[in-house]
């Protein structure tokens, strides 16, 4: 499928202005695309971008373990039963 102009302009002004943006500000955005797509019934697209951020979360977490910061714990325990179970013992987890 080739993109049409407009569909690669729109990206290209979004991926500029995120560069630039607070975490609040691409925190809200998500906010809104998640929102679109479950308004439009994109189920298939919302457990492809789940998988995705779970893997991205769980090497972050990995990662800051091997520079021995612990994780806050108010954030860990936001994680899914999975995620925290994959990451037992292998992060430190400040209280």
């Amino acid at each position: 499928m080739v993109a049409k102009k407009s569909d690669v302009d729109v990206l290209s002004v979004v991926t500029k202005a995120l560069r630039r943006a607070t975490p609040e500000l691409r925190t809200e955005l998500m906010e809104l695309i998640v929102g679109a797509m479950v308004d439009a019934g994109d189920w298939g697209s919302i457990m492809f971008w789940y998988s995705e951020l779970s893997n991205a979360i769980e090497q972050y977490l990995l990662m800051l373990s091997r520079t021995d910061q612990a994780v806050c714990g108010h954030c860990f325990d936001g994680l899914n039963e999975e995620l925290k179970r994959k990451l037992v013992g292998r992060v430190e987890v400040r209280r």
